[in-house]
């Protein structure tokens, strides 16, 4: 039943919710939706993840100046991973020391 208090715990729990009310969430969404859900990619490395967030956010700080993304794109995809956000996973594969991301459950539910 989606009463008050349902939707109140969702709200502050749910890492969709969380991603709407971010004042970054048309950068993650948009991103998120190019790299990994239209082209239907399941995980992409970490170094090419960054380039491809530092190029959108190349054009981002042109439009909007530095101040509206000051991280690097590593920083933001690691911020993405933690357990108040939870809109990436990232991980490595058995042998490698290259860390991998992909997206939560949840994430994958945004679109």
């Amino acid at each position: 039943m989606l009463d008050y208090h349902t939707l109140e715990t969702l709200r502050t729990h749910h890492p969709a919710w969380r991603l709407l009310n971010s004042p970054h969430a048309p950068l993650i969404a948009s991103f998120l939706q190019r790299v990994f859900i239209i082209p239907n990619v399941r995980m992409i490395a970490a170094i090419d993840l960054a380039e491809m967030l530092e190029d959108d956010l190349y054009v981002l700080r042109e439009q909007l100046g530095e101040q509206a993304f000051p991280k690097r794109g590593l920083e933001y995809l690691n911020d993405w991973t933690g357990n108040d956000k939870a809109w990436l996973r990232k991980f490595y594969l058995t042998g490698s020391d290259e860390a991998q991301f992909n997206l939560s459950s949840a994430s994958e539910k945004i679109d």
